[in-house]
């Protein structure tokens, strides 16, 4: 039962970051300002958001055509890349201490 919970809890946490990152994307997009990749955490993203791809994990999040290739040929596999390995959730674990 503990585990269930910690489980809902960690999607809960994971959906939050990723709508608020979409939201972060969005108004970059609209400033003309480049975030790096959130799957892999490199500046391999386009100006135009749209111009990216869009991510077969994640509804609503951009990632560099890298990082869409990946998913793509893993989607083919049916081994989706665990979202918590995302440089977007490395990093916000780091920063929020709980990794």
């Amino acid at each position: 039962m503990a585990q269930m919970i910690q489980m809902h809890t960690e999607k809960k946490l994971l959906d939050e970051v990723f709508a608020t990152y979409r939201d972060v994307q969005d108004a970059a997009a609209e400033m003309a300002q480049v975030l790096p990749c959130p799957r892999c955490g490199k500046q391999t993203m386009k100006m135009r958001l749209h111009s990216n791809a869009l991510s077969r994990q994640v509804p609503g999040i951009t990632i560099c055509d890298r990082c869409g290739t990946e998913e793509a040929l893993e989607d083919a596999v049916h081994q989706p890349m665990d979202v918590r390995k995302w440089a977007l959730i490395e990093t916000y674990m780091k920063g929020a201490n709980l990794k």
